[in-house]
């Protein structure tokens, strides 16, 4: 195994690719690549002050072949750990920091891309998990202690943002949805990028505007998107290979656009 991750780094030495596209072209079965470098750096552009990542001193690239260029070293530093941390399989899935800075660069500067994930967040809105009230009054109670307070930053940041029991959701008034809309398309690529991440793994918009802005932790987002699940642990018990793998999950989608932001803000 040894001598054949030699060969592929070998191989992408003779090629001059330094490229997340070769790993999509190289995919196996089992979601990994053959490693096809040996070291990985990070250095600061002249011209204008970014910072890039090299693989055996050729820069890494996008999937689209788009330099990836860092406003911080932090930032580059994060996306260089992720590379450097493979072994002779490189396995995408642990690459967080990786996948969302190829998102932001590649993608989310399109006018059509970004309107698709604006108007996908504004869809699922109405079964936002703030918004949604369990008809068992001990997980209602819970919710309304944790999410009480999200929505009454939401009512002083988007307008009227009410709440149902059934499972469908309620409602959302035009005006709230135009608010929104607004907020989210004045985001910059990496912050959008960012709030689809964290909306999408705690199936809540307004957790995923809250945690993005610092207001909540990654713990205190994870318990707000977790209230119901964890309150069925606390009276069944936790399954072991379902519960736990699903609280490891959930940590690393959070996680991972929260320090994302911190690392390109300097933080």
């Amino acid at each position: 195994m040894a001598e054949r991750a030699a060969a592929a780094r070998r191989a992408g030495a003779k090629t001059g690719e330094a490229s997340s596209e070769r790993v999509g072209k190289t995919m196996r079965a089992d979601g990994t690549a053959p490693k096809f470098y040996e070291r990985v750096a990070v250095e600061r552009e002249g011209g204008d002050g970014t910072w890039r990542v090299t693989l055996d001193g050729r820069t890494l690239r996008t999937p689209r072949r788009n330099e990836y260029s860092f406003a911080t070293k932090g930032l580059a530093v994060g996306v260089a750990m992720e590379w450097d941390a493979q072994d002779d399989r490189i396995a995408p899935f642990t690459m967080p920091l990786t996948q969302l800075s190829a998102t932001a660069i590649d993608h989310m500067w399109e006018r059509e891309t970004r309107e698709l994930h604006v108007e996908t967040l504004l869809k699922h809105f109405r079964t936002d998990v703030v918004r949604i009230r369990s008809v068992d009054e001990v997980v209602a109670s819970k919710q309304a202690e944790i999410h009480d307070p999200i929505l009454r930053w939401a009512r002083k940041e988007f307008g009227e943002v009410t709440v149902s029991d059934s499972i469908f959701g309620p409602e959302t008034s035009d005006k709230t949805t135009e608010v929104l809309r607004k907020r989210l398309h004045a985001m910059c690529p990496w912050e959008l990028t960012c709030a689809f991440a964290l909306s999408a793994a705690t199936k809540s918009l307004l957790i995923g505007l809250k945690t993005l802005r610092g207001d909540l932790s990654v713990d205190e987002a994870i318990a707000a998107a977790r209230v119901e699940e964890e309150t069925q642990i606390e009276e069944w018990g936790l399954v072991e290979g379902g519960h736990d793998l699903d609280q490891l999950d959930i940590r690393v989608k959070v996680a991972a656009p929260v320090m994302l932001m911190k690392l390109k803000r300097g933080e």
